[in-house]
């Protein structure tokens, strides 16, 4: 996913219950964690709602701005880790790359 420097981004999740595969709330709210390239300490961790009547169903929304962290040429991994029925787990639910708009094209920078 391309992300310019300055937008608001929102990542859609969801979380199954590991013994039979259901759509299921978590135990409590999912942490979420943005690492930059190879770095190991995130650059930002916001916090995950769910959505409401929406079982298993939760989303993350953050700003992209340099104040925050972000850099140009860098690519980054949103991380979730959650708890369902007392078994944790973890996986990438998205990953960016910072891009720059001119002239109604995207380009790389």
């Amino acid at each position: 996913m391309d992300v310019i420097l300055g937008q608001t981004v929102t990542i859609d999740f969801t979380t199954h219950n590991p013994l039979t595969g259901q759509v299921s709330d978590c135990d409590f709210l999912p942490v979420i964690q943005i690492f930059e390239d190879t770095t190991d300490v995130p650059i930002i961790t916001p916090t995950a709602v769910r959505r409401l009547a929406q079982i298993g169903d939760y989303r993350v929304t953050f700003t992209v701005t340099a104040a925050l962290g972000y850099h140009k040429n860098s690519s980054y991994n949103v991380i979730a880790t959650a708890t369902v029925a007392g078994i944790t787990a973890k996986g990438r639910i998205q990953d960016f790359s910072l891009v720059t708009q001119q002239s109604g094209a995207v380009f790389t920078v």
